[in-house]
């Protein structure tokens, strides 16, 4: 079960992030100020928990029968999660081609609670699946 954790966190989270990393790197590079609204204020990370939360699920499908309630709780979660960050990401993203301005606070806060609360329901996931 660790094993599968170890490698859903660095293949799935840890890559997911890379174009965030990216972002971040470039405006070091250029000079640029970095704050967390700049990095993820148009929604990047929503996208990134959409992702994580559908791998999470996808790991828990097909699994075996033991534990149901926990697999249902973890799967429940993850499945709003993905629900929550995929509909907040098309409003954002629709405000954005609007020319209507949000409020960058608002959305990096959401993002991370809804990130984080993605990683951990994901793992619990991840290592349900794993529970014969």
């Amino acid at each position: 079960m660790t094993e599968k954790l170890i490698r859903w966190f660095l293949f799935g989270v840890v890559i997911a992030l890379l174009p965030i990393i990216f972002n971040s790197l470039r405006l070091f590079t250029h000079g640029g100020s970095l704050t967390f609204g700049q990095l993820v204020g148009r929604g990047e990370l929503l996208l990134v928990t959409a992702g994580i939360s559908a791998k999470a699920i996808g790991e828990l499908i097909g699994s075996s029968t033991s534990m149901k309630i926990p697999k249902i709780i973890a799967g429940g979660v993850s499945l709003v999660i993905l629900a929550l960050a995929s509909l907040y990401f098309a409003d954002v993203a629709a405000t954005y081609a609007n020319n209507q301005t949000l409020d960058l606070s608002v959305i990096s806060r959401m993002s991370l609670i809804l990130f984080l609360t993605a990683v951990v329901s994901g793992g619990s996931c991840v290592a349900l699946a794993e529970v014969k």
